[in-house]
């Protein structure tokens, strides 16, 4: 991961992990250190909160993201957006979009 690479150049760079707890103003990630609420890595216009017990990637006290398995069932290209709830978004390389199991076509 390019993350863990730059840490690595950087030398001055304080890679760690922690677990979540809390949400929104009491979040928690504790590792070596206690992290209150500490700053979140996102592109623009996105938001997240990490479910409890989650491993945090933690750089400076800041979290860059959060360790996951890789998903085995997308394709190289593909993403998936989920929520703890069920609600679900992939797109998939043909340009298809399902929504829930909703399909929608590519435009043409």
């Amino acid at each position: 991961m390019w993350l863990t690479k730059l840490g690595i150049r950087a030398g001055g760079t304080k890679m760690s992990r922690g677990e979540v707890s809390g949400a929104g103003n009491d979040l928690r990630v504790q590792g070596e250190s206690e992290y209150h609420y500490p700053e979140m890595l996102f592109p623009y216009g996105y938001a997240s909160a990490a479910e409890e017990g989650k491993r945090a990637v933690m750089l400076d006290g800041v979290c860059a993201g959060i360790a996951a398995t890789p998903d085995g069932q997308l394709a190289q290209g593909e993403v998936r957006l989920y929520s703890a709830g069920g609600a679900e978004i992939l797109l998939k390389n043909t340009g298809e979009v399902v929504i829930n199991g909703q399909s929608f076509p590519a435009k043409t």
